[in-house]
């Protein structure tokens, strides 16, 4: 490694001058005139400031920029060799299972370093074929378990020993968590947590305790809501476990995170980075020895919160990202979704996409040869200290309110994460937040393989996804293709050539598009000419892109005589003129940042009407 010493005395392109952090502040005012600097700063939901670059003095001073991968506290990991991750597969276990085997064990001679069984059944599972078609011993295989985790295990164990397999070189982990995914444990519940760890604690690369952020991020949480909690109830089990007298040092090295990669890049490689870094303040708060937060799991998976129906092949593209974005943080094993796994049962097709992108990303992007490659980085070292701070300030409130248990319990914890994904659907209703394919940049020739009634009263319909609103309005649109055999029309009517109503028609013209309607633009010069002509126009809703002195007369008389009767929008924000808008025969008012959502619920009220 070239020291800094050595760097001075042979700095690459000396003929340059060392430009300050106000050498460039005072350039980038220079250059952006009229506009404010502080104009460019915005802020996340995690109540953070970015700001529009950032520079060595943003890091002086900062604590743990000079440590090296395996340093305590492990903010840059405890991997020292190489920047290795298991490629695990999920797979959903219906029946007894073998189905689901034979997969696993085709997938792992394809590519994939472990698997995930989601078990619906734990006692109809088929542990003997398992054990006779998986060498449990050379591959990780992991068990999501809803109940009766002990007996399960039981049988495992006992399988195992008929096949003179030793348990205590089993891979893999055993996701049981009843705490993060209804705020606390029943004395049963306890009890099973304890018997689980006594079970694995002796089998050091198969993990007993598994504590999901997943169930936090999910449901729409922020990254300090899925970090904070996801601490907390970590606090909670070891709490737990050690009143029920197993020592502490078990509980620390049977620890692993199951947390969500989601598609904010940059917050997503911070997040591993703070979530090891404030494990080890948790571990040192114990007073254990340090070494022991480094025992610390984390598995990653792609996030199911921002998975969408429509446009599904888009979901490939997020998930790559998502998946980038874990494993340059550091995760020790990884999950990729299948893109359409929102909407159907994954195929052979899909599945294998899904364990390809991990593949990619290490036999081709060679990301396993770099440890924390964003160390250095001025905002990533920035952001990582000002997420902490946040997370570390949200966990100790949980705490002051007598830990995870009292604070679910008092609603403080679901309480703030619905007010945060209703922050995050508002923005996604208006438009400021963006879900490419969905509420914007539509695939106009799409057609949907799948029956819209019959996915919307599906069980396995997940109406907690950033996409569902927006979903819901095209299926009714769906439906109404499907029972009248042509395609809601959306006529957006331009009026004049400003380029502010070229904003408002074009605007309107996507939403519409992304509504799953049929659009079309039309011109014209005066407010008269396009109120005669939209008079024998063939729409289910006209949006008109028009100047205040135009849109003040009566546009709309004779559109109320129509025999279709069409919905009539103003496609520009009314502000003061709102009640006089109506009253000339508007129905609604469609600009950037209206509530999209209550403006399709208005436009679906009326095609149903209409059939």
């Amino acid at each position: 490694m070239i020291t800094d010493e050595q760097l001075n005395q042979q700095r690459l392109f000396a003929e340059f001058t060392p430009a300050s952090k106000a050498d460039w502040e005072q350039k980038a005012r220079k250059d952006l005139r009229e506009t404010p600097l502080e104009s460019l700063i915005w802020q996340t939901y995690e109540g953070i400031d970015i700001k529009p670059y950032y520079a060595k003095e943003d890091i002086n001073g900062l604590p743990f920029t000079t440590h090296k991968p395996g340093d305590f506290p492990f903010l840059r990991g405890n991997k020292t060799g190489n920047n290795s991750w298991l490629n695990v597969q999920q797979i959903k276990v219906k029946g007894n299972g073998k189905v689901a085997i034979d997969k696993a064990s085709d997938a792992l001679q394809r590519g994939a370093d472990g698997i995930h069984f989601e078990l619906q059944q734990p006692d109809a599972f088929d542990i003997a074929y398992l054990v006779s078609s998986i060498d449990l011993s050379q591959h990780s295989v992991s068990y999501t378990l809803p109940n009766e985790p002990v007996a399960f295990l039981k049988r495992l164990y006992q399988e195992l020993e008929q096949k003179q397999v030793s348990h205590r070189n089993l891979k893999g982990f055993v996701n049981y968590d009843p705490m993060t995914g209804k705020g606390s444990l029943t004395k049963e519940e306890a009890k099973a947590i304890t018997a689980v760890l006594d079970l694995t604690k002796d089998s050091p690369e198969f993990y007993g305790i598994t504590v999901c952020g997943t169930n936090f991020s999910g449901i729409g949480a922020s990254i300090t809501q899925e970090i904070a909690y996801t601490l907390s109830a970590a606090v909670a089990y070891a709490d737990r476990l050690t009143t029920a007298g197993e020592q502490l040092e078990s509980v620390l090295r049977n620890m692993q995170f199951y947390v969500a990669s989601g598609t904010n890049y940059f917050f997503e490689i911070t997040k591993l980075r703070v979530l090891r870094l404030l494990w080890a303040a948790v571990a040192e708060a114990y007073q254990t020895e340090p070494a022991l937060a480094a025992k610390l799991r984390i598995h990653s998976a792609t996030s199911s919160w921002y998975q969408t129906t429509l446009d599904p092949y888009v979901n490939m593209l997020r998930t790559t990202t998502e998946a980038m974005s874990a494993v340059i943080a550091g995760c020790d094993s990884l999950s990729v979704s299948p893109f359409d796994s929102t909407f159907k049962e994954s195929d052979e097709f899909s599945e294998r996409i899904a364990r390809n992108v991990s593949i990619i990303l290490k036999e081709e992007a060679y990301l396993d040869k770099a440890i924390d490659p964003a160390a250095g980085s001025y905002y990533l070292e920035s952001l990582t200290n000002e997420l902490a701070q946040k997370a570390w300030d949200l966990f100790r409130e949980v705490e002051a309110l007598g830990g995870f248990e009292d604070a679910y319990d008092s609603g403080f914890i679901l309480g703030s994460i619905t007010e945060m994904s209703r922050k995050k659907f508002r923005n996604i209703a208006t438009g400021r937040d963006i879900l490419v394919g969905t509420n914007k940049y539509p695939n106009p020739k799409e057609k949907i393989s799948f029956d819209p009634e019959e996915l919307i009263q599906s069980a396995d319909f997940d109406t907690t996804r950033a996409a569902y609103p927006t979903e819901v309005m095209r299926m009714a649109t769906e439906l109404h293709l499907r029972k009248r055999q042509r395609r809601p029309k959306a006529v957006i009517a331009l009026i004049g050539n400003s380029e502010e109503r070229q904003v408002n028609a074009s605007f309107a013209q996507e939403f519409f598009s992304c509504a799953g309607f049929e659009t079309e633009l039309q011109q014209y010069n005066s407010a008269a000419d396009a109120s005669d002509r939209l008079f024998h126009a063939a729409a289910d809703v006209v949006a008109v892109s028009t100047s205040e002195a135009a849109y003040a007369r009566e546009f709309n008389a004779k559109l109320r005589h129509h025999d279709g009767k069409p919905l009539v929008l103003l496609a520009n924000d009314p502000q003061h003129l709102e009640e006089e808008m109506l009253a000339h025969g508007y129905d609604e008012f469609l600009f950037e940042n209206c509530d999209m959502n209550r403006i399709m619920r208005v436009v679906q009220k009326k095609l149903h009407s209409n059939d």
